[in-house]
């Protein structure tokens, strides 16, 4: 079992020999039925995927490591060093580890406002995931709005809910979350 109180989360950027590793969550079930796109299990385009976001100067990617366990992956993508904005996402990949998602945003507002000094982070979910949509706003997001039938996956239809977070409102929430500074590799 996972013991919040004493997790210490590092954050690695995300390298060739972690791959697999993500690979094989991204096509999990309980990954992948949350996700925008769906992928195949296929280690070569695994490795396209990742030549390409490495040289992306408007992404990052860490996988999220407590106590030596692997747990998942967050990302920063979009990100507009004129406007300081960025989208931000996560998965858990292990279900035992579920329960750490929701402390992943405290974490990434924590890095995202006081390192690097941006003003928003923006979030998109799917409409049917409703404990990140809870998440998000426990932790003080605006819901700016959705999009109607944004994603066709499964030959369905999906809205995706939009979310944001000012530097601003997390300076006065941030307090609460203090603690959560993780080591985020650059």
């Amino acid at each position: 079992m996972y013991d919040e109180e004493e997790a210490f989360v590092e954050f690695l950027k995300l390298k060739e020999e972690h791959l697999e590793q993500i690979l094989k969550w991204r096509t999990s079930e309980h990954v992948t039925k949350y996700m925008f796109t769906d992928v195949e299990y296929n280690l070569d385009r695994q490795k396209k995927w990742f030549e390409r976001i490495s040289s992306d100067s408007t992404s990052r990617y860490w996988l999220i490591t407590s106590k030596e366990k692997q747990l998942g992956l967050v990302s920063l993508t979009n990100i507009d060093r004129h406007h300081l904005r960025a989208y931000w996402a996560y998965y858990i990949g292990d279900t035992q580890y579920n329960m750490v998602g929701a402390m992943i945003g405290p974490y990434i507002y924590n890095y995202a406002f006081q390192k690097l000094g941006f003003n928003k982070l923006l979030g998109e979910v799917m409409a049917h995931n409703d404990n990140v949509r809870k998440i998000h706003l426990k932790h003080g997001c605006t819901e700016v709005g959705h999009y109607q039938q944004h994603i066709l996956k499964d030959g369905v239809f999906h809205d995706v809910y939009i979310y944001e977070m000012l530097a601003d409102e997390w300076k006065k929430r941030s307090a609460s979350y203090d603690r959560f500074v993780g080591s985020f590799e650059e």
